[in-house]
């Protein structure tokens, strides 16, 4: 029996793809089953991929899977490039097949449909027989080092704030936030993490600024102990929010591209006090500031730890490959 995991991402696309289907690499490592990992796009520098048997190649061709995919193999496909089509053989020539869906894009085939997010809300999944669904909080993917984690009490003075705009910041927002935000609270550290597919570094590298350290391709370990060290966090609402949540880090997320309305949606219903700003917004920053200054009161913070608490519990990765090897 062999796992093969189908996926895009990298300099151009973004990394959310990558991230969650690296840990359902490790998840099926750790299991000591047999796992290969086919990437299609530029995936250079991205340190989190290092040590996993990676193939770098374009796989979203009909003549790639017919010959390469066998009934001894349980197949994982996350795309948003792949075709029905394209899906049609995987399941037809796998011995089981696992689709994750955000946005319930297609009308998949035999298989298993995961929609790891906050909310489902207004996606509407046919029933019929050759379908299983694995939907909301409960099937969230995280990274290891973010299962079982405690957090320590509240400061009374914010003496930390992360910023972290995902792995291209995709509507540069990081200069931004440094100019307007970082250098108007020069006591305040804050700690800005760099991803592998910023275009933007030496615009970022160019603002002079004592309270603010870079910190670049950063793993899963660091990004936690940031998270844990840090009085509240300025976040894309990606897959970031995920971890934000279940290290019960008061964040600021903002909407940088559609597909994040689901988890905006459960956000909201998480905490109803969760303000999300919208990237495209003619106010953006001067709402980002005006929500900064709210989130320095201790009150507002530590009410905002209680709502996130198991909210996600990070055995999203387990449950799913649980399914996978179970006899439906």
């Amino acid at each position: 029996m062999s796992i093969k995991i189908f996926t895009e991402g990298g300099s151009g696309i973004g990394l959310g793809h990558i991230s969650r289907c690296s840990s359902l690499f490790e998840e099926v490592e750790v299991r000591g089953l047999e796992v290969e990992f086919f990437i299609y796009g530029n995936i250079e520098n991205i340190d989190f991929l290092k040590g996993q048997l990676v193939k770098n190649i374009n796989w979203l061709t009909e003549d790639y899977l017919n010959n390469y995919i066998n009934k001894n193999d349980y197949c994982i496909v996350d795309s948003y490039l792949a075709s029905k089509n394209f899906y049609t053989i995987i399941s037809d020539k796998s011995n089981k097949a696992l689709f994750i869906d955000d946005n319930a894009r297609i009308k998949y085939p035999k298989g298993i449909i995961v929609n790891p997010s906050l909310s489902i809300e207004g996606l509407n999944y046919p029933l019929n027989d050759e379908s299983h669904y694995l939907l909301g909080a409960p099937y969230i993917i995280l990274r290891t080092p973010f299962v079982n984690i405690d957090r320590d009490d509240a400061n009374k003075d914010v003496k930390e704030v992360l910023i972290t705009m995902g792995g291209s910041d995709l509507r540069d927002l990081t200069p931004k936030i440094l100019n307007r935000i970082c250098r108007k609270h020069p006591e305040i550290k804050f700690s800005v993490v760099i991803g592998n597919a910023f275009h933007n570094v030496d615009i970022i590298e160019s603002i002079k600024l004592n309270n603010i350290e870079l910190y670049y391709n950063i793993d899963a370990d660091l990004m936690k102990s940031l998270m844990l060290r840090t009085d509240f966090a300025i976040t894309a609402a990606g897959q970031t929010i995920y971890e934000l949540l279940a290290t019960r880090t008061p964040f600021i997320p903002i909407k940088i591209i559609a597909n994040q309305v689901n988890n905006i949606n459960g956000l909201k219903k998480i905490n109803p006090e969760q303000i999300v700003i919208d990237y495209d917004d003619s106010l953006l920053m001067e709402k980002l500031e005006y929500e900064f200054i709210l989130m320095l009161d201790l009150d507002k913070r530590t009410a905002f730890t209680l709502k996130y608490h198991k909210s996600v519990d990070g055995y999203g990765s387990k449950r799913i490959i649980n399914k996978l090897l179970s006899e439906l």
